[in-house]
């Protein structure tokens, strides 16, 4: 048999940083169905337990909703196992309070656990800022795997995990994938998040599909995710008008597939010269892609000189500000926003 190893489900996720409602609300599903999917595929590929090491849920406190659905799906699959190590953040008295009316969920939120199957041992311990492994009892002729949720480095320490007759570390709490080699023995992984659910967890996610031998227990990667989310930095310092920066910033999409979400990061130093009309960029890659936001985190160039003869109000703002007691960093900020609000920008 096998088991599916994940974590960041996050469901019932807010998405804040989708800014359009409809895409919203159908990311939303999307998010929503990654769990039917998952069993789905549990269903066609043997796999009946899934271990779920933190972020079930994607809001704090846990919605009602959500919980709901959730059980929905435990009580619709008999057949699996469904053990849940709630993360930091969730609160999974409620989760676990009704875990007793459904036999195959199993939910650690406090203290630990070890569930006996016949190809292995799932040794669960709940979420602890530091925890303490010594009264840790793996037996060396069983098959073991450990569950965790927390991250590496914070609370927890793989140098106190070695030579404790793990075969497989499942660990959660990290929204990247990772994996490693645990000692002569086992194994470690973080499955990472299930899908996307804010800009900074970018490239591909997915789940760890785990393959259950006599003595040793075979991680694999499963890309899962429908869409993927990139950053797309663009230097804009050498750049003088809107459509050298299209053309440039075409060149580096060119390889994201339509169906993904994009934020583009605008970086480095432009001249008051360059108009760069980032609504109307935003708005032509969205009809590209599935959903994009421009981040413009350039700084306006200013060179005081250019400006001692200006007699515009332009040139007059410039010098008032060049002139105050503030210093440069917030002088150069003033004059941004200043300058963008004169020719009517988005001060976004």
């Amino acid at each position: 048999m096998k088991i599916i190893h994940t974590s960041g489900l996050h469901l019932d996720s807010s998405l804040d940083f989708i800014t359009n409602s409809v895409i919203q609300r159908e990311r939303k599903r999307e998010i929503n169905q990654n769990l039917v999917r998952l069993i789905d595929y549990a269903k066609q590929n043997n796999a009946d337990r899934i271990i779920i090491s933190g972020g079930l849920f994607g809001t704090a406190p846990v919605s009602l909703k959500a919980i709901t659905f959730f059980l929905e799906m435990v009580v619709e699959n008999p057949d699996i196992d469904f053990i849940v190590i709630p993360s930091a953040k969730e609160d999974e008295s409620d989760l676990a309070s009704r875990a007793s009316k459904h036999p195959n969920l199993k939910v650690f939120g406090n203290g630990s656990g070890v569930l006996h199957y016949a190809d292995c041992d799932v040794t669960c311990v709940g979420y602890m800022d530091s925890y303490d492994f010594d009264c840790l009892d793996l037996k060396e002729d069983k098959v073991n795997i450990l569950v965790l949720t927390g991250t590496v480095g914070d609370n927890i320490n793989l140098s106190d995990l070695k030579n404790r007759n793990i075969d497989y570390l499942a660990l959660g709490g990290n929204h990247e994938y990772s994996k490693g080699k645990l000692d002569k023995r086992g194994n470690y992984a973080n499955s990472g998040c299930l899908d996307g659910t804010c800009f900074s967890e970018t490239g591909k996610k997915g789940f760890i599909l785990l393959d259950i031998g006599e003595s040793s227990v075979i991680p694999e990667f499963i890309p899962f995710s429908e869409r993927t989310i990139h950053q797309v930095i663009l230097n804009i310092t050498d750049i003088d008008t809107y459509q050298e920066i299209r053309k440039n910033l075409n060149l580096k999409l060119n390889d994201i597939e339509h169906e993904d979400i994009v934020l583009v990061r605008l970086t480095g130093t432009y001249s008051l010269d360059l108009i760069k009309q980032n609504e109307m960029l935003e708005e032509a890659l969205n009809d590209r892609f599935y959903y994009v936001k421009i981040s413009d985190e350039s700084k306006l160039k200013i060179n005081p000189k250019d400006y001692e003869n200006d007699i515009s109000l332009k040139g007059e703002f410039i010098r008032n500000v060049l002139a105050s007691d503030m210093d440069e960093e917030d002088k150069n900020d003033v004059i941004e926003y200043g300058i963008k609000a004169l020719l009517k920008e988005d001060l976004n």
